[in-house]
């Protein structure tokens, strides 16, 4: 039942879902119905959520997938789940060990926290690791965004756009911010059965990350992907690999599934997943083509934005940084 005396966040939340406009109550996400008891969390431009994450009601049971980058964005997303939802949520759903979509997870003291079992272990070691790392370079990172704002180069002006309020959750929230290890992990697959409607937490290996995992709504046809899509937006390559990620991709698309919730853009379909395996088709072959050429990585890293993915955000720091990425993988002596 939903407690009649909600906040006044909850209350201005449910009200503009209902008349299907955009609520403008969190500065960290904007919610998006996708069907009854199922919603996405868009990472808001500004915000210190900077991940995106879902909201799903299976009757007897709410989950929450991902959390954001800083405690603040999870409480964000702790109070919406309450609003739509009416309940408290259940269980906190870590697509990756990456750190925007765990250091929400401190908010959901009364859900249980569920993972992978290399996810886990991921962020026990490289997640803590990144945390002390964070605490100690947060403020030279915020005064560099700084001045990359103040910039005439747009293409830093665009950098700072995101990692400027990226740095400055970080910088704001590190005295409180603690890492939350899953207390329930899994292998392979787990699903959740509730009295309106399953969910399932699919295992994927070496794709954005060692382990990956999507939760898949197979009576809605939705999945969120967490970052094995980035919708508009040029994906993060380093941490897995490209050719596994292609074969991920592949069979997302043979899912029976219309609505992709990626881990960074909007809410895509069937053909953001072609627009994705293309980008890092073209990334590998451009790679092949200066190495044919007896080329450098610089050389590889000074080729142009190709003109389907020009539009696109983040290429500042990840387009220069996955070719760099990739020349370093075709010189391995394992990979001749």
């Amino acid at each position: 039942m939903i407690d009649l005396c909600c906040s006044a966040y909850e209350l201005n939340l449910r009200r503009s879902l209902t008349k299907k406009t955009t609520p403008s109550f969190s500065k960290h996400f904007r919610f998006e119905r996708l069907t009854d008891g199922v919603y996405a969390a868009i990472h808001i431009d500004g915000g210190w959520g900077i991940c995106n994450a879902g909201i799903v009601d299976l009757g007897d049971l709410t989950l929450v997938f991902d959390t954001g980058l800083t405690p603040e964005a999870g409480r964000d997303l702790h109070a919406s789940a309450l609003a739509l939802t009416g309940k408290e949520p259940d269980y906190v759903l870590m697509s990756h060990y990456h750190k925007d979509h765990i250091r929400g997870s401190q908010a959901f003291a009364e859900a249980m926290a569920v993972s992978t079992t290399r996810t886990r272990r991921l962020i026990a070691t490289l997640g803590q690791d990144e945390l002390e790392a964070d605490r100690e370079n947060a403020p030279e990172r915020v005064e560099t965004m700084k001045a990359f704002a103040q910039s005439r180069d747009p293409e830093k002006v665009s950098q700072a756009t995101l990692f400027l309020p990226y740095w400055q959750g970080i910088l704001a929230t590190s005295p409180e911010t603690k890492l939350r290890l899953p207390e329930l992990t899994f292998r392979n697959q787990l699903t959740f059965h509730g009295n309106q409607r399953s969910a399932v937490l699919i295992e994927t290996s070496w794709g954005h990350t060692e382990s990956d995992c999507m939760l898949l709504l197979p009576q809605d046809g939705i999945v969120f992907c967490g970052d094995l899509l980035f919708v508009r937006g040029h994906p993060y390559l380093g941490d897995g690999d490209p050719e596994s990620l292609l074969s991920i991709l592949a069979k997302l698309k043979n899912l029976k599934t219309r609505t992709y919730v990626p881990g960074h853009g909007p809410a895509g379909n069937k053909e953001d997943l072609d627009k994705m395996a293309l980008y890092i088709r073209t990334l590998i072959e451009q790679t092949h083509n200066v190495l044919a050429k007896g080329g450098t990585e610089e050389d590889a890293t000074m080729e142009p934005v190709p003109e389907p993915f020009a539009d696109w955000i983040l290429a500042q720091p990840f387009y220069e940084f996955n070719k760099r990425f990739l020349y370093g993988r075709l010189t391995r002596p394992s990979a001749k």
